[in-house]
């Protein structure tokens, strides 16, 4: 018995545990309604820059950005310290925007050069300025600043839920009152400001349980016309009010804009949880960060094309083949970028997390 116990001993000693080296971790179970909202999240995206839709498109400005921030709060966690956060926030995000930038600088220069154009905009230009190319991936910097902000606003806060929300909302009266007009931010981390009370409200719905389903949840589908019709009176009473995150302009009152973008992201979740899988929505949600990060790329190429064979800008004969051709090309990138470049698309980990690295160190002890 004792031998027995000796030789456990010694394999448990040599195994790391499971917790700290992700071989050995399980598969979570996707959620399928979240993949669905990621999904309406990302087609409002590529609609938005194929001309479907636009800023000024009744209430729907409200959802397109907040949704997205709100979805990353309902999944944020505390990896156990700055450094293991640090880490998972730069292999799901940052890893993901070098790589798209990439490309994404690649053909422009060779499409000046091909042009004989020139090339005016430097590789470093999201550090220095607003002014770059595949503008579409202002979202992935913002986001990434947006989680470590939001991870020290936790920390300082000791998780107290209403403390993060004071300090939160302040962050977004001092995004929009002073860092919008006079001080540039390098990384967007100016919008960063402005969007943590999205990533507050999904860390919120998560402590309510909103990715649980009960039996209440009958009752919470009775509030969607409710919710909607906040948000409708918010877009009214505020003047049509939007927030540009990007370029954090802000139109109207940017109170009835937070209200009313929480009322419209709260009744799209629960109208999501409600209806489950989207077969297609589904898909394109799961992958809405390659979507995201090829999107604008591939419209720009197809843009150039339309009007060098002098194609009518008309909505109907431009706008809408340009959307369909754009979407059905990033989907058809899907299945090669998770092929060849899993850990630059945010499918694997890149950087190992530290604590696995030490666990599997030989001298390292497990006990």
């Amino acid at each position: 018995m004792n031998h027995i116990r000796k030789v456990c001993n010694h394999d448990s000693q040599q195994l790391p545990p499971p917790q700290y080296n992700a071989e050995y971790q399980p598969v979570k179970p996707r959620i399928e309604f979240i993949d669905t909202a990621k999904g309406i999240c990302i087609l409002l995206v590529v609609m938005f820059h194929t001309g479907i839709i636009s800023e000024h498109t009744p209430i729907l400005g409200m959802l397109r950005m907040p949704f997205y921030f709100t979805l990353s709060g309902i999944f944020f966690k505390d990896y156990g310290g700055f450094i293991p956060t640090l880490t998972k926030k730069i292999n799901k995000l940052f890893i993901p925007f070098i790589f798209f930038f990439t490309i994404s600088y690649a053909i422009f220069v060779g499409i000046r050069l091909f042009i004989g154009g020139e090339i005016d905009i430097p590789y470093y230009c999201f550090v220095t300025s607003k002014t770059m190319v595949n503008i579409a991936l202002w979202f992935l910097l913002a986001l990434f600043c947006a989680n470590i902000l939001f991870f020290a606003i936790v920390r300082i806060c000791n998780n107290n839920l209403f403390l993060i929300g004071i300090v939160c909302v302040a962050s977004s009266i001092f995004a929009l009152n002073i860092l919008s007009d006079n001080v540039f931010l390098p990384l967007y981390m100016d919008s960063a400001f402005g969007a943590v009370p999205f990533l507050f409200f999904g860390y919120f719905l998560r402590k309510a349980e909103i990715l649980v389903k009960s039996d209440k949840d009958k009752y919470y589908y009775l509030s969607i016309p409710i919710l909607l019709a906040i948000t409708y009176l918010a877009y009214i009473i505020g003047d049509e009010p939007h927030i540009g995150f990007g370029s954090l302009s802000c139109k109207g009152n940017s109170i009835c804009f937070y209200i009313g973008a929480c009322s419209i992201v709260l009744a799209t979740l629960l109208i999501c949880k409600k209806i489950g899988n989207i077969p297609g929505i589904k898909y394109i949600g799961r992958y809405s960060i390659i979507i995201l990060g090829i999107h604008l790329t591939i419209s720009s190429i197809a843009f150039t094309i339309y009007h060098k064979f002098s194609v009518s800008t008309d909505y109907f004969t431009f706008n809408v083949p340009l959307f369909l051709v754009t979407l059905c090309c990033s989907i058809l990138c899907i299945p090669i970028l998770t092929k060849y470049a899993p850990k630059l698309t945010a499918q694997k980990d890149l950087i190992p997390d530290i604590r696995s690295f030490k666990k599997t160190l030989p001298f390292t002890s497990h006990n």
